[in-house]
């Protein structure tokens, strides 16, 4: 059979233009997706909280066609499109280890160990709620106690620690007391005067910030109470830096500033065997509008407050109580009140 030229031509390039759309037909994307999109697993997507790219039918913006029949037994047949753990997620989310103090799974690119990937019933696609996806890996059990801090209790670890990174150590949100102001009231902690570990923003020298098993989450024993008979390990926290000499003897000259003379006025007031006032009768430990963090009112009788004021002088000073009638005292040269 004979061909002429020109038909000779037209016959190869029809063959060439089969074989170009068959390739354009093997990497149609549509055509490939069919093995990863989502309409071949909608189990990825039935929960609460899906993945933007899996919800979105997206699923080649983090994997590919790996070549191999699929599924292939035990092996994966799609393959990530980054194997840099984190350097997949970053293509698309902000870096979290840029900060002086960094989550370990997250310093180790190992965002999987606390989300999901397609999908989850916990917001952010966590893979468990609230503190029960931190007890997945710190113990649980050295976070129980008697009287528990209220986010410790709600399960809200979040509302002091960052969950990726911080420059501030155990990846707290925010420096010593400044943590503590996001929750507490500010005005409580200044003053005139204001105690040594909160002017220092040190707040967990009284305080344990997970829990204790006594009232206001404090780390050792302090009165709750106004009154009470006296015993030293009443006041553990107190004397933890103050001296606890300062109500042995009724009368000193060292123990305690607070002497008319050699009468120890601390002695006269604590030392009881009953009604013995507590550090608190006096005194407010976090700060004062008075001087030597006296405080202005304390609890009295029903509804009434007992008003104080107390004025300091170098030697001693003055208190106008309202549970007896004013009194002074002065260390060099006793004072005889009526």
């Amino acid at each position: 059979m004979n061909f002429s030229s020109g038909k000779i031509v037209c016959v190869i390039a029809a063959i060439l233009s089969g074989i170009a759309a068959i390739t354009l037909v093997a990497q149609d994307p549509a055509e490939a997706a069919g093995a990863v999109n989502c309409g071949c697993h909608p189990h990825k997507a039935e929960k609460s909280f899906v993945h933007l790219p899996v919800k979105n039918g997206e699923c080649q913006s983090c994997h590919k066609p790996s070549g191999q029949k699929h599924p292939k037994f035990k092996k994966e047949a799609f393959l990530l499109t980054d194997k840099g753990k984190a350097g997949l997620c970053n293509e698309c989310h902000e870096r979290k280890d840029t900060k002086k103090h960094v989550h370990p799974p997250v310093a180790a690119g190992d965002c999987l160990d606390c989300h999901d990937p397609h999908q989850s019933d916990s917001k952010f696609q966590l893979k468990a709620a609230g503190a029960e996806l931190c007890y997945t890996c710190h113990e649980k059990s050295k976070l129980d106690r008697v009287v528990p801090h209220k986010p410790i209790a709600e399960g809200k670890c979040l509302s002091c620690h960052d969950p990726h990174q911080s420059d501030q150590k155990y990846m707290l949100k925010a420096e010593g007391a400044n943590l503590c102001m996001i929750c507490h009231d500010k005005s409580q902690f200044t003053g005139k005067t204001v105690h040594a570990p909160v002017a220092d923003g040190d707040c967990s020298a009284c305080h344990a910030p997970h829990g204790t098993k006594l009232h206001h989450l404090l780390k050792r024993s302090a009165p709750e109470e106004m009154y009470q008979s006296f015993d030293k390990s009443n006041f553990e926290l107190c004397f933890g830096c103050h001296a606890d000499t300062l109500a042995d003897s009724q009368r000193t000259d060292v123990d305690t500033k607070f002497r008319n003379g050699m009468f120890n006025l601390h002695y006269v007031h604590v030392n009881k065997k009953e009604k013995g006032r507590s550090c608190k009768v006096c005194h407010d430990p976090h700060a004062s509008s008075q001087p030597r963090l006296i405080s202005s009112k304390v609890a009295g009788f029903g509804r009434w407050r007992i008003p104080i004021r107390y004025t300091k002088t170098d030697v001693g000073g003055t208190c106008v109580v309202g549970c007896h009638k004013p009194k002074s005292y002065n260390r060099i040269d006793p004072i005889q009140n009526p």
